[in-house]
C-alpha cells in the first residue's frame, strides 16, 4: 500500500489556532514515548516528518499534518507527561476535552500504546470519552518488535476481550519493521473518505 502523502501544516497551542472545522480529521493520541511520531513518519514513509524525542512530554502542542486541503491528522500532545507542571497538564486536558466534544470534522481517534504496557488509565479515560461522544476508535499496539509473535497475539486478544471490540480495530504495529503499517493506513483512509 502507498504511504500517505502527509505534509506538516502547523502546530497549534489552543483550539482557536486549529484549522477551520470542516473536512475530515483524525487524531493520534497516547502516552508520551509510545511512538506516535514514529508511527506518523512510518505511514508517510518520511523519516523526520514528525519530530521524535527521547524526552517524554516534549510535544505539548497539537501538531497538524495534511493529506490535502480537506483531510488532516492531528498529533496530540502525549498525555501522562511527568515533567510538566500540574497547571499545564490541566490546561492541556481542558483543551483536549473542548476539542473532542465540539470538533465536527473529527472522523476517528487512534490511540497508540506500547504493546508491552497495554492500556493505561488515561487510555481508558479517552476510550470512554470516545464511546460517550460516539467517536470511531482504533487501538494501535506499537513496538511489536519488542515481543515475540505469540506475546503480541496475546496482548491483542487481551485488548479485544477487555474492550469487547472487533479485532480489526486493534492493530499490532512496529514502525522499525513496518509491521501493521499498511493496516493502519487502510484504517486512516477508511475514516478520511467519510
Amino acid at each position: 500500500m502507498k504511504p500517505l502523502a502527509l505534509s506538516f501544516l502547523k502546530s497549534a497551542a489552543q483550539y482557536s489556532d486549529l484549522p477551520p472545522d470542516n473536512g475530515f480529521e483524525i487524531i493520534i493520541a497516547g502516552y508520551s514515548n509510545v511512538g506516535k511520531s514514529s508511527l506518523i513518519n512510518a505511514i508517510a514513509n518520511i523519516k523526520n516528518l514528525a519530530k521524535c524525542s527521547k524526552t517524554p512530554g516534549r510535544t505539548q502542542l497539537f501538531n497538524i499534518f495534511t493529506l490535502d486541503e480537506k483531510r488532516r491528522l492531528m498529533d496530540l500532545p502525549g498525555y501522562g507527561f511527568a515533567k510538566v507542571p500540574g497547571k499545564s497538564r490541566q490546561l492541556w486536558e481542558a483543551r483536549l476535552t473542548e476539542y473532542l466534544s465540539i470538533r465536527q470534522c473529527l472522523k476517528g481517534v487512534m490511540i497508540i500504546t506500547d504493546i508491552r504496557r497495554g492500556l493505561r488509565p488515561l487510555d481508558i479515560d479517552l476510550i470512554e470519552f470516545c464511546h460517550q461522544y460516539e467517536l470511531p476508535l482504533c487501538i494501535i499496539l506499537n513496538k511489536a518488535d519488542k515481543l515475540s509473535k505469540q506475546a503480541c497475539l496475546q496482548a491483542k486478544q487481551i485488548i479485544c476481550d477487555t474492550l469487547d471490540i472487533d479485532s480489526s480495530l486493534v492493530i499490532v504495529t512496529s514502525c522499525s519493521k513496518r509491521t501493521g503499517i499498511d493496516k493502519t493506513i487502510s484504517q486512516l483512509l477508511l475514516w478520511l473518505k467519510r
